[in-house]
């Protein structure tokens, strides 16, 4: 093989090598808070064993804040959504306990060149979890049907008695 013909095989590896390597499109700035301070702003925890439920509430909160869905994964437990096409939000339903369901929410400004995440508690508390609570609320009213009678009182005992004692 000629001098030539191995530079210019060289040069073809090292393109196609370059080629397969694929740099994030918008690094990620992180938080500067501790772990657990992220978490604990980012995290709620919900009196309800229902999964899909809760995933139906924070799809019905997101779109009421005007969030496009670009995702939901059941399996998962996740739901993806943007806004502004700057602000990314993803939610993430899974159980805590047997009776209980955590919501935690991670929301990303894209800034053209990087993207930084969002660290202020305000926002996941008022932005997010005070709508999404009214949410899982209203759906739990929506479940009773205010057209069905109440239910009868209890029969009276044979001997005519009410089950009181005297």
């Amino acid at each position: 093989m000629s001098r030539l013909s191995r530079a210019g095989a060289a040069l073809a590896l090292g393109l196609a090598l370059a080629a397969c390597q694929t740099a994030p499109e918008h690094p990620l700035v992180m938080s500067t808070k501790s772990p657990v301070a992220l978490r604990a702003m980012q995290s709620r925890v919900f009196d309800t064993p229902d999964r899909t439920r809760m995933l139906r509430a924070v799809v019905a909160t997101l779109q009421d804040l005007d969030y496009v869905v670009d995702k939901v994964e059941p399996q998962a437990g996740t739901v993806t959504a943007t806004r502004s096409a700057m602000l990314r939000l993803t939610a993430t339903v899974y159980p805590r306990g047997a009776g209980q369901m955590t919501v935690r929410a991670n929301a990303v400004i894209d800034l053209g060149p990087k993207s930084n995440q969002i660290d202020a508690p305000e926002f996941y508390q008022k932005l997010f979890f005070e709508p999404l609570s009214k949410a899982v609320f209203l759906q739990a009213v929506q479940v009773e049907d205010p057209g069905e009678p109440p239910a009868a009182p209890p029969a009276p005992a044979p001997d005519g008695n009410q089950g009181s004692q005297k």
